[in-house]
């Protein structure tokens, strides 16, 4: 028996982590390493059938457990499991194997370990196979870590949530399928829907797909007084998106995320210089034409260009933009951003109003498709200028699964996949509230 330290912490705690248990034989093996034998302090134990407390033991057995690993040289863990004999006549259960909160019954693994394999994969963002080989334990047993935190985690319905933000994100690499009718390629995209609390960032849950049906779904699943609470939804400008949310929760207001508008604005003119480089050159553009050397920089915002930028881009118009096609798009995009920039609708119906006047002098497709854009969707514009909420959040937390997605290097089990994505949001945002309120505390004193 290993005698007790003077700070009143037995031994298996300290080497193992194991808290209640003493170490009552330790041998080194033949073959290199150790075997340390410990036992629950613990006598008393009460009947899961009955609930009577019993001291009486029936008799000792052994069993090898995974623990924290400690030092260089390996280390078996046996844990001596006494099995306790019913103190109640009436009990069906005669004898039952004391369990403890540190290793319950059957268990494998101890409680601490667990929470080290979690927290190495989804804290860290390392990987299960890499986890698992690192702690010398099987790919499953990580795997399960994962599974039971996933379902401790608390339901949505019962996170208070005003702002909602939905975006989708590839679940894996695209894929052709050939019909077996028709015999053609078909491609197959597969995609998953988040759900993403605009204001703290949390992911609320996912969804396969990224059709109105998954979306509508997932919001009538949760409870009234959840979707009578969000007020406002921000999306993409995705139609499926906005039938879903105008079905499912007809009292919140619609926002369309300023920066896919300002994407499809960049984009017509992008669109513009390659059509524009290949009516004048007959091919595409090359490192010695000027607006492509600078096509860059005809996407940078245009009031945050420095002088020596502005000469550049007036440079590039002038030597490679015979028809003015090119610099009327750029207008056209700058008057986008304008109008995204306003705080009010007053200056907005203005800034909209002098878009329309950019876009009716270039009179372009490309333009004219964004200002088609501009006006399906002026409803939700006018919701984001008032209210501010924007899919930030939402991007931010798809940056995250994407991690988890290179991390995996590909996942086959959907669960397996949503898992590792709810445990991180939560915990991150957990972190961060508690962050938030040290910082507050701090500031109070």
């Amino acid at each position: 028996m290993c005698s007790q330290p003077r700070d009143g912490r037995d031994a298996a705690s300290i080497v193992f982590d194991l808290p209640g248990y003493d170490v009552v034989d330790a041998v080194d093996l033949p073959l290199g390493g150790r075997r340390v034998v410990v036992q629950a302090r613990a006598r008393d134990e009460a009947c899961p059938g009955c609930g009577v407390l019993s001291a009486r033991v029936h008799a000792w057995a052994r069993q090898h457990v995974t623990a924290l690993p400690c030092g260089g040289d390996a280390v078996e863990v046996v844990v001596r499991k006494p099995r306790m004999v019913c103190a109640e006549p009436a009990c069906p259960r005669r004898t039952f194997t004391q369990a403890t909160d540190e290793l319950p019954l059957r268990a494998r693994c101890s409680r601490r370990l667990r929470e080290q394999l979690v927290e190495a994969v989804v804290d860290s963002g390392r990987a299960v196979g890499e986890v698992a080989a690192a702690f010398g334990v099987a790919w499953w047993t990580v795997q399960n870590a994962i599974d039971a935190a996933a379902v401790t985690l608390p339901d949505a319905d019962t996170v208070a949530v005003r702002e909602l933000g939905i975006d989708e994100h590839r679940f894996a690499r695209a894929r052709f399928f050939r019909e077996p009718q028709t015999r053609s390629w078909r491609r197959i995209e597969p995609w998953m829907s988040t759900f993403v609390d605009a204001r703290t960032g949390q992911v609320l849950g996912v969804v396969d797909g990224r059709g109105s049906t998954g979306i509508q779904s997932w919001l009538e699943q949760r409870s009234l007084s959840w979707r009578e609470g969000i007020k406002v939804v921000a999306i993409d400008p995705s139609a499926p998106f906005r039938a879903a949310i105008t079905r499912a929760l007809p009292r919140a207001r619609v926002a369309v995320d300023h920066w896919h508008l300002v994407k499809l604005a960049n984009q017509a003119v992008t669109t513009v210089r390659q059509r524009v480089s290949r009516e004048q050159h007959g091919r595409r553009g090359r490192k010695n034409d000027p607006v492509w050397a600078h096509r860059m920089l005809l996407l940078r915002a245009g009031d945050r260009l420095s002088l020596r930028a502005l000469r550049r881009l007036q440079d590039v118009f002038d030597r490679d933009d015979p028809t003015d096609e090119i610099s009327a798009a750029w207008a056209v995009k700058e008057h986008t951003r304008m109008l995204l920039a306003c705080n009010d609708i007053e200056s907005a119906t203005t800034a909209r109003g002098q878009l329309g006047i950019a876009v009716l002098a270039a009179d372009m497709p490309e333009t004219w498709t964004l200002w088609n854009t501009i006006n399906a969707w002026w409803d939700e514009i006018e919701t984001f200028i008032t209210t501010g909420v924007t899919n930030a959040r939402t991007e931010a937390a798809n940056t995250g699964v994407k991690h988890i997605k290179r991390t995996g290097r590909g996942y086959r089990n959907h669960d397996h996949y949503q898992a590792r994505i709810l445990l991180r949001s939560h915990r991150r945002t957990r972190r961060r509230r508690t962050l938030n309120q040290q910082g507050t505390t701090l500031k109070c004193e």
